[in-house]
């Protein structure tokens, strides 16, 4: 695909989007109904950046998502409900407008990969997180489910959670473990800067680490919430 040399930027508080991610957002602001009427006539394309925090202007994080619309749905009141999906990691280079929204310059990141062995290990790692997870919380079943909409042939019957938890198990192992840190990162992950962190890590060992740790520390502080 081809990619236009400069993209409209939305800053969010707390918000990323992962590559081959889905991200639901509700359109309301002026310039970003701006924004969106203009990518829609277009390429479809916008960039999601978390915005900095603490800062007395609006700051982008320079690491963001490049994501392409693939629904939208115009209200009334010029308000819009849209799905993004995420198409690559990006850096954001100079503003080329502010006004009426940001345009930036851009690159797009790509992943460098090391010792694959070490990648396969780091994998193993992360798919024996991600069961202990879903026996902890059985509500996060569903939201990780609809990233493998096929393990739902699987079930036997509502309120049986273990085929479909088997079918979404061989699933992940079967995945691409870059796309696959990514759907982890987006479900599981649930501190905002923990996210942008993971974002922001080309090589894809260190990416792995970072989120195995913040995923074992999400499964020790829900233990110390529910001690049974």
């Amino acid at each position: 695909m081809e990619y236009p040399e400069s993209i409209p930027v939305m800053m969010l508080p707390n918000t990323t989007l992962f590559p081959k991610t889905m991200l639901p957002l509700f359109i309301f602001e002026p310039r970003y109904c701006s924004m969106l009427h203009r990518s829609l006539q277009s390429h479809r394309l916008m960039a999601i950046s978390m915005r900095k925090p603490q800062t007395a202007r609006e700051v982008p994080h320079k690491t963001a998502g490049l994501g392409m619309i693939r629904a939208a749905v115009k209200h009334a009141d010029g308000s819009s409900h849209i799905i993004l999906q995420g198409m690559s990691r990006i850096r954001l280079n100079k503003a080329t407008a502010y006004k009426p929204f940001r345009v930036h310059d851009f690159d797009l990141l790509e992943t460098k990969r090391r010792s694959e062995k070490r990648i396969l290990s780091l994998k193993q790692k992360l798919v024996d997180l991600i069961s202990m997870h879903l026996e902890q919380d059985k509500g996060m079943l569903q939201k990780f489910q609809s990233c493998f909409p096929e393990c739902g042939a699987e079930s036997s019957g509502a309120g049986d959670h273990l085929p479909v938890e088997e079918a979404l198990l061989k699933m992940i192992q079967l995945q691409e473990i870059e796309h696959l840190a990514d759907l982890v990162s987006c479900t599981f992950i649930s501190k905002p800067q923990a996210r942008q962190l993971i974002l922001e890590e080309a090589d894809l060992e260190s990416r792995l680490t970072h989120l195995i740790a913040f995923l074992m520390g999400e499964i020790f502080c829900r233990k110390r919430k529910d001690p049974s």
